[in-house]
């Protein structure tokens, strides 16, 4: 992969993979650093890299923040509210916080990043039926947190929702739930799922914060201006 497919492959997909990273680590700062070496990794091994499979780079981002929690430099779940960090985002993770971190990582790549039950069995290395029913508990212990009263009723009131409390709605299904919900063109969906639905809708067509947008195009200047475009930089600044 060349540099200017590079660079359109990763900045095309960074909100995803900074939101996956987020609902890992839940801190933006740390986020934020682990974005920028799963960058730098992914420049590393941009050769082996194809411009349409976003699944290795899932797995660097992956193994960074694992690594990470379990580092001394790790300093915990940070879920209160942040001038830069989006308000659903953080509505999200609380509604997160009681799954199991597995089911919340399953739930964010599906929900957030949109990422098929195969690749997401390829980024979190478990077997598909073990995915779809985690993918299928998640959501409805999610639902459980918004409306109590409603888990495992109403479902039944549009054949795609009931598979989708299954697990079992194809990616291009739950963009048709999306888009009928945006537009709300289903109002005999409950409003409980409307909200859910919203809610992921917000997230997935956010920014990252300005400030750490920044700091990854910064990153990725660094990252691609050769040793000796460095080193004369260097030179003419101190000679200044």
């Amino acid at each position: 992969m060349d540099k200017s497919h590079f660079n359109t492959f990763i900045f095309s997909n960074a909100n995803k993979i900074y939101y996956y990273v987020f609902c890992i680590l839940k801190n933006s700062d740390q986020t934020i650093q682990i974005v920028e070496q799963t960058f730098e990794e992914c420049w590393n091994k941009r050769k082996e890299l194809s411009h349409s499979d976003l699944t290795p780079v899932f797995k660097i981002a992956r193994d960074l923040a694992k690594n990470k929690i379990q580092s001394k430099t790790a300093t915990g779940a940070v879920l209160h509210q942040h001038d830069e960090v989006n308000p659903v985002l953080l509505r999200f993770c609380e509604l997160l916080k009681d799954l199991a971190p597995i089911q919340a990582e399953i739930l964010c790549l599906r929900s957030l990043s949109r990422m098929s039950v195969d690749e997401i069995s390829k980024i979190v290395g478990l077997g598909l039926n073990n995915v779809q029913s985690m993918l299928a508990e998640a959501r409805k212990l999610v639902r459980a947190q918004v409306d109590p009263k409603g888990i495992l009723k109403e479902f039944s009131c549009h054949e795609l929702l009931t598979k989708y409390y299954a697990g079992s709605t194809s990616v291009e299904e739950e963009e048709q739930l999306r888009l009928y919900v945006s537009r709300m063109d289903l109002s005999e969906i409950p409003e409980t799922d409307r909200e859910l639905f919203r809610m992921f809708l917000k997230i997935g067509n956010a920014e990252i914060p300005i400030t750490g947008s920044d700091i990854l195009s910064n990153k990725m200047k660094e990252l691609q201006t050769s040793k000796i475009q460095r080193i004369l930089a260097k030179i003419k600044k101190q000679s200044q």
